[in-house]
């Protein structure tokens, strides 16, 4: 599994058991192409990228169908606020994240084909 977290973060006990919650949780979750995971000031921001629908390159009835559940999901996960977001291009562009904050999880191994 590619599970990367950030170095200098990986001895806090509070990071490694999100991290490998969010691990699990990925696993658990076949739609879900790829995800990153950053620890703001304010809320664990978690990228996702979708696997599109079998008809179409679509991913957005999926998103609609599941981004409240994942939320709620992942904010009892990780015991804090959770801010879900879509990535809808190949790539998660930098001016997403705040300057404070940092990868606790970066997970795609469906994807194996990507360097995350």
């Amino acid at each position: 599994m590619n599970a990367l977290v950030n170095p200098s973060l990986a001895t806090e006990p509070e990071v490694t058991e999100i991290s490998a919650a969010l691990a699990r949780w990925y696993a658990d979750h076949a739609s879900i192409r790829r995800l990153r995971a950053i620890r703001d000031p304010i809320a664990l921001i978690v990228f996702i990228a979708l696997e599109p629908t079998s008809d179409g390159d679509d991913t957005l009835p999926v998103w609609l169908a599941k981004h409240r559940d994942w939320a709620d999901d992942l904010r009892l996960l990780a015991h804090r606020e959770v801010q879900l977001k879509l990535i809808v291009s190949r790539a998660l562009e930098e001016s997403y994240v705040n300057a404070d904050a940092a990868v606790i999880a970066e997970l795609s191994w469906r994807d194996f084909w990507e360097s995350p």
